[in-house]
Order: structure tokens, then C-alpha cells, then sequence
């Protein structure tokens, strides 16, 4: 099985992070210009206090509409609901993302945040699994 520590070793570790005093408008902007659909939110120590996507924004602006420009990344954040460690599964991570309905999950470890994988991060360790899986199978028919 595949644990979340091949998946950041290959795709890198480390999580960019946004300040929960980021006004809503410049916090989408870094979403964008970073390419990324959710970043950890911390606060003026350091700690993450939650999760800010992309899905908090689009909630946001049905219910406050213009006055989302008002508010900040800490007054709209997700709490955080799930995360995991290095050494869970692929599997286990795509189940608690399931469970939760959560795209994004916090890589903690020892206390400390050192990653964030996404769905398709995940996604993609299963789909190259499966195609070594294939390979092998293939090879062990043809032999």
C-alpha cells in the first residue's frame, strides 16, 4: 500500500500557507496565482487554525455577496475537520476525505504541519498503482 510519505516524496513536501488577516479578495488572488484550490490558514504564531478554499470563497459570496470583500481569511476558514500523518495510506487518506467531504488534508507530524495533499494527489498515486499492478501482471502472463 502506498502511504502519504511516497505520495510527498514525490510530489514535494512543505505547505503554502495563508494569514488568517489576508483580506478574502487578495486570498483568492494567491489561490490563483499559486495554482492551488485550498491552502492552511494560521495565525500571527504560526498554528493552524483552519482551511481556506477555493469552495469558502464561492460559499461565502452566495451568502454575503459584495460584503465578502469586508472580511478576512480567519472569518471564513473551515475548521479544520481532518488531516493525517505521513504514514497513513492512500487509501485511508481517499476514506477520510470521503467521510468528510473534504478535498485538502493537513500532513501533521510530531505536532508540526508538513504537507497538504489534495484529492488528485491522491488520485494520481492510485492510478500509477494500478498501472504498475497491470504491468506486472502482464509481464508474469507473458513469461
Amino acid at each position: 500500500m502506498t502511504t502519504i510519505h511516497q505520495v510527498l516524496d514525490q510530489k514535494g513536501w512543505g505547505a503554502i500557507v495563508l494569514n488568517g488577516h489576508k483580506p478574502i479578495p487578495q486570498a483568492a488572488k494567491f489561490l490563483t496565482t499559486k495554482r492551488i484550490g485550498a491552502a492552511p490558514v494560521v495565525n500571527d504564531q504560526g498554528v493552524m487554525i483552519g482551511m481556506f478554499s477555493e469552495r469558502d470563497i464561492m460559499r461565502f459570496v452566495g451568502e454575503l455577496g459584495e460584503d465578502i470583500a469586508k472580511r478576512t481569511v480567519a472569518d471564513l476558514a473551515t475548521s479544520l475537520v481532518a488531516s493525517c500523518t505521513p504514514s497513513a495510506t492512500v487509501l485511508e487518506a481517499m476514506l477520510l476525505m470521503t467521510t468528510k467531504r473534504c478535498r485538502h488534508l493537513p500532513v501533521f507530524e510530531e505536532g508540526a504541519l508538513v504537507a497538504v495533499v489534495s484529492i488528485g494527489d491522491l488520485v494520481k498515486a492510485q492510478l500509477e498503482d494500478a498501472e504498475l499492478e497491470i504491468n506486472s501482471l502482464r509481464a508474469y502472463i507473458v513469461s
